[in-house]
């Protein structure tokens, strides 16, 4: 009897044992944590080359947005002159380009089995070849017809170089947050600062939502409060505002020169949620994060 208890004893304290060590482990990753991708990369490149007029590109599901800037009529005696240009040049100059994001969601599996599935999302420059508006770089600009000096060379590779800063920041099966460089008007001075763009596809129907809010390095060059549900292939005529202290002496033009005062045109303002403003703002995302701002997102479109 005495050994029969000694080995009850045993075995429960065995078992205890085994479940406080149960108890310490992490609990296991949950099966979909594997489906977010959350290590910040560039958006893919649309191919010079491409063709983007008032709707989808070839090779891409979705225009999210064409952008044709141009100086606002009442900035331009505010853009001071420069050696190398005339103001009217510059101002010129300033609308010779657009910027192009497009996205790709595809159809998986058949039947009733089917789904679509957000594939990439797509940033281009580019400008108007032989009279269609034309994705390309400083490289193969020539190979496109497009005339190259000295001044819209310069134009071209900043563009491109301020691009390049933008980053996917989360990539899931249906959803994709993107962060873009814009100079944006912040008080009385243009600051770069980021528009966010969260992209919602549709699974059953391959439907493409897309909402854009403004982040910033500062508190004060942000705005948490809302977002913006973008038209389906919009095209943005915009109107840009000149900052004199974003020009050199000389009156050359950098980065902060001109930028814009608005968020893209849109169909429908959302309120973004006291709690869900730390993570509309968050530069880093986890997968149960990403998760947590796709699923409160859906919500706030289905209530809109």
């Amino acid at each position: 009897m005495r050994a029969r208890r000694f080995a009850l004893i045993g075995l429960a304290l065995a078992l205890g044992g085994g479940a406080l060590v149960w108890a310490l482990l992490p609990p296991p990753a949950p099966q979909w944590s594997t489906e977010y991708d959350t290590a910040a990369k560039p958006p893919d490149a649309i191919a010079p080359g491409t063709l983007v007029e008032r709707g989808p590109p070839a090779g891409w599901s979705h225009l999210v947005i064409k952008s044709l800037p141009k100086v606002r009529a009442s900035e331009i005696p505010k853009v001071p002159r420069n050696p190398l240009v005339s103001r009217d040049t510059l101002v010129r100059m300033t609308s010779w380009m657009f910027t192009a994001f497009a996205a790709d969601v595809v159809r998986e599996g058949r039947g009733s089995r089917a789904r679509y599935r957000l594939r990439a999302i797509g940033l281009g420059l580019g400008a108007s070849a032989n009279g269609r508006d034309t994705v390309f770089t400083a490289d193969t600009a020539a190979q496109f017809g497009i005339e190259m000096d000295f001044v819209r060379k310069e134009v071209i590779t900043t563009s491109y170089r301020v691009q390049d800063r933008a980053r996917v920041l989360a990539h899931g099966p249906s959803f994709a947050v993107l962060d873009t460089p814009v100079t944006f008007r912040c008080g009385d001075r243009n600051r770069m600062i980021r528009f966010r763009y969260a992209l919602l596809a549709d699974t059953a129907t391959g439907a493409l939502d897309v909402l854009c809010w403004r982040v910033g390095d500062e508190p004060e060059h942000s705005d948490l409060t809302r977002a913006v549900l973008l038209h389906p292939n919009t095209v943005d005529e915009a109107e840009l505002v000149a900052d004199p202290k974003g020009f050199s002496l000389a009156g050359i033009p950098g980065e902060l020169a001109f930028g814009v005062d608005a968020l893209p045109p849109h169909r429908l303002e959302v309120p973004l949620p006291v709690p869900l403003r730390p993570l509309a703002g968050a530069s880093r995302f986890t997968p149960d994060e990403v998760r947590q701002l796709e699923g409160a997102l859906r919500t706030l479109l289905v209530g809109s």
